[in-house]
This record gives structure tokens, sequence and C-alpha cells, in this order.
């Protein structure tokens, strides 16, 4: 009795049940009204936790800093902790007597145990609390095998007490409530209002696209939640796509619906702090995430680096770059409605007060340059520009302000320095920022010879040429859609990286001068 009362307790919140078609779990009475306290509970203080920075000093003004105030405090605190515990048992009492999650309780107890691939497919049956989902995947444990040509992870970053007071408020301000603005999806309170569209979305990846979760524990023992849909049965499906979601993206909800009707088999995975997935979506942590889903797809689902194509949405860039820069054999990259900076966006966004703390927090703990890591790859690049994009831009509603723009002249600067001139520049910048203007320059039969004898006769261009060659490279990475930030992508649409070197080949050269 007192083992099933032990497990009860320490067991996880299920959701739904796959054996017969889809239920949802019935909790009873008890369950119910307990988990509605302790969810409360749980929101409550990870309000507190964002606001502290404001209420702190509103409450030292009111003179709860004294004796009397840390009584009240106490006492506060120690009534909250009676109901939670209240709360503890009698969620318990009431699982004991449900005999649905008892009979849950056993499976994955079993599964615990013995995690065979029998005892996952019982598992499969029902959907619960991903932090009990014993684990499938440990990079730790295949740390140091040469699968990793290179390695580079975001600095991290030092905190001193002794520092200046503009560090202090850094630090607060990222901590509090600076990386919710930036990650919105790791809020609690925006995952418990989601939660029934994150589980109607992640029970038709796993009923409709047959989808299995797995649980990947990071380097820093992280535990992140993924979802594998195979669809190598399809003409594009042993290619695989990881997906990198945006700051409020989940993949239950996300931009994986795009390349599955477009018959990729996909890789999806939350970032720390989103839903399943433990953790803070601090860069390091996100490049250890990702370090570990790309490990993953390569030694448990048996994909090359060739085979892999990553997309990036939104500031998912931020995480497929650094896939790209550390994973370089990759078979392309996928930037789709993707900044350079994230400085350049937080700041008009914030107070004009504040913008040198804000400065100081993104370079300290939030620092997204997305430019200087795809400058660290060299393969295949597609940029996904949307001309109603609203949230990547600096001034609403002009296409010129879009961060995109910047991130794909970064890429040129580094891949092309030679046709890099004031001139160049000033055409490119004529194309980029006219409406359908890059289609044009696509089709333009005079740059694509140019563009041709430069990469097969190292032939000198003049200022002109150079603006024309830039501004064809720029129209063959590029695919524009007249559509807002957060529109999925159509299927049309998601299409592979332009390779130059490939592209070469097949343009038919005019006669040299001297043949």
């Amino acid at each position: 009795m007192m083992k099933i009362l032990w497990r009860c307790l320490q067991g996880p919140r299920l959701l739904r049940l796959y054996l017969s078609g889809v239920v949802d779990y019935a909790p009873n009475g008890f369950e119910r009204w307990s988990d509605t306290v302790l969810t409360s509970l749980a929101c409550a203080a990870s309000l507190a936790m964002y606001t502290s920075p404001l209420v702190l000093p509103w409450t030292y003004k009111r003179g709860w800093f004294t004796e009397d105030g840390a009584i009240w405090v106490a006492k506060f605190m120690t009534g909250l902790g009676v109901v939670a515990v209240g709360a503890l048992v009698i969620r318990t009492l009431g699982r004991m007597s449900n005999p649905t999650y008892t009979k849950f309780l056993s499976v994955l107890s079993e599964a615990t145990s013995s995690y065979t691939e029998a005892n996952k497919r019982l598992l499969e049956e029902y959907d619960f609390n991903f932090r009990a989902w014993p684990v499938d995947f440990d990079v730790r444990q295949i740390e140091g095998d040469g699968s990793k040509p290179r390695r580079y992870l975001p600095d991290a970053p030092v905190f001193s007490l002794l520092g200046a007071p503009s560090d202090l408020l850094a630090w607060l301000l990222t901590h509090s409530f600076g990386l919710s603005l930036v990650y919105p999806g790791s809020m609690l309170l925006m995952q418990t209002l989601i939660e029934r569209q994150l589980l109607e979305g992640r029970t038709k990846l796993v009923l409709e696209n047959k989808g299995r979760r797995n649980k990947v524990v990071t380097m820093d023992d992280n535990e992140i939640d993924t979802i594998y849909i195979e669809q190598k049965d399809k003409a594009n499906g042993r290619t695989l796509v990881i997906c990198c979601e945006g700051n409020g993206g989940f993949y239950e909800i996300g931009f994986v619906s795009t390349p599955i009707s477009a018959g990729y088999s996909v890789l999806g995975w939350n970032h720390p702090g989103f839903a399943g997935s433990s953790g803070r979506p601090f860069p390091r942590q996100e490049a250890n995430a990702v370090d570990a889903v790309m490990q993953f797809a390569i030694h448990k689902l048996g994909y090359l680096p060739e085979q892999i194509l990553v997309y990036g949405w939104s500031i998912g860039g931020y995480s497929a770059t650094w896939i790209a820069m550390n994973y370089p054999d990759i078979k392309g990259l996928i930037l789709d409605a993707t900044f350079d900076d994230i400085l350049p966006l937080a700041i008009p966004r914030m107070p004009q007060s504040l913008s040198s703390v804000v400065t100081k927090a993104i370079r300290s703990y939030i620092n997204l340059d997305v430019s200087s890591q795809l400058a660290g790859y060299e393969g295949p690049v597609r940029f996904i520009r949307r001309s109603r994009d609203e949230m990547i831009t600096t001034m609403d509603g002009e296409l010129w302000s879009n961060r995109g723009n910047n991130l794909m002249k970064s890429l040129l600067k580094s891949r092309y320095p030679d046709l890099i001139t004031p001139t160049s520049l000033s055409a490119l910048d004529g194309n980029l920022y006219v409406l359908g203007a890059t289609a044009v320059a696509a089709a333009d039969q005079e740059s694509e010879l140019l563009f041709s004898q430069m990469i097969g006769r190292d032939q000198e261009l003049s200022e002109e040429e150079k603006g024309k060659v830039l501004c064809y490279i720029a129209s063959k990475m590029l695919t524009e859609i007249d559509t807002t930030h957060c529109t999925p992508l159509p299927t049309s649409k998601f299409q592979l990286p332009w390779d130059p070197a490939i592209d070469a080949i097949f343009i038919e050269l005019p006669p040299s001068k001297d043949q």
C-alpha cells in the first residue's frame, strides 16, 4: 500500500489515452481540485518572479523590509505551504482510487525499470507530463567519439556582486522577465494557457503522422522533448529536416507541418524550458540542446550529416545557424523570417531610458548574434523573407527595415568580399528594398552569365557588373512571400537551398576570346 501511495504522490500528470482512439483522461474530483490548486500556485510563483524587479522596490517603500514585515511574509508562505501539501495529499488519494491512473502507473514503472522497445510502445499509448518519460538518448554517452568536427559554445556569463550597479541591474532584468520577453514560450503562464492546443497538436502528430516522442539529455543535463516523424517511403523522406521553432513556437503547433507536408522526415524539438523540455533558453543551453538533438539524429536515428536539412524559423535561426557552424557537412540551411542580431530589435521595444541596461543584458546573457554564426558555415543557404513581417522589422511596414536583409548582406560580405563595393551594395539595397525586384534579378540572363564568368574564369568585373552579380546571387538565395511573421510557410515555398557550385555547372558559358 505504501509503495502505491508513494507512486501516486510522485507520479506525473496524465492527460490523454490512445488505447482505444483518443480519450481524454478523466480525473476524479479530488485530482481535479488539487491539480487546479497546484497549477495556480505554480503560475503565481512564476508571475512573482517575472515582476520581482517592480514588486521588491514597492514593498521596500511600503516598509515591508522590517521585522513585522518578515513575520507576515513567513506566515503567508507557511499558509501557502500548508495548502500545497494538502493539495498533494488529496491528489494522491484521488489517484489511488482511479483505476485508469493506477494502470498507467504500472506501465510507466515497467518501462522505467526495463526500457525495451515493447515497453516503449505501451508507454506511447499515454500522454503525460514529460518529466517522467524515460531517457531515450544521452549525448554524454557518445562524447569524444570523433563525430563532432567542431563545437563552439557561447561563453558562460560571469556575474559578480562586486561589479558596477548596471551589471546587477542587467542580471536582474535578464533573470526576472528579460529572458521571458525574448522567449515567451518559456513562461509557465503561457504554457498553461495553451496546454490544450499543445495536447491537440501532439495528438495529431502521434496519430496522423505516426510521430514518436523521445527524451534527449544534453551535456548540461537538460532533458529535451523531441518528436520524430519518419517518412522514408516518400520521395523526400530520406532527407531529415530538423526544425528549430521560434520564441513562442512549439513543435506541437509550430512549423513542422510544412516539411511534413512536403514529404520529408522531420525531427522537431522544444527549446529548453518549453513544454516538456527542462532548463531555460539561454544561448549556452540552446547550443547544448540543439547539439544533443543533432547527435540523436546521427547516432540514434541513423542519418548522416549530409542527409540532414536544418530549418530555422524566427529566433530558431540562432539554433539552426549554430548547427550549421558546427556541422558544416549538412545538406543545407533554411532560414525563415530570421534576423541578424537581436539587439537592434530589442532596443526599440524597451523604454529609451533602459537602452544602456538592455544592451548590457543582451550582450552579457542573451547575445543572439545569428550573423556571426552564419559566417562560419560555407554550405547552401536559403533565406525566406516575409514582405509584411511585423516582428523582425525596426519600423512597422517598412521592407528596408527587415533585419533579414542585414543577415543576407552579412553573409554575402563574408562569402563574396571581392564583389563588395559601395556601388554594388547600393545596387543590392535597391534590389532588396523593392518588393518583387529579386524575382526580376533571378531571371536576368546577363547577370547569370556574369556570375558564371566569375565562377568559371575568374574574370574581373566592373563596378556595375559586380552590382548585377551581387543582386543575382541574393535573388537565388532568397524566397519572398507576401505574408506576416507567424503565417505557416506554404509547402510550395519549402525549397532546397541554392547551391552556387551546382548552379554554375549548368550555366552555358559563352566562348572565350582566345577560342
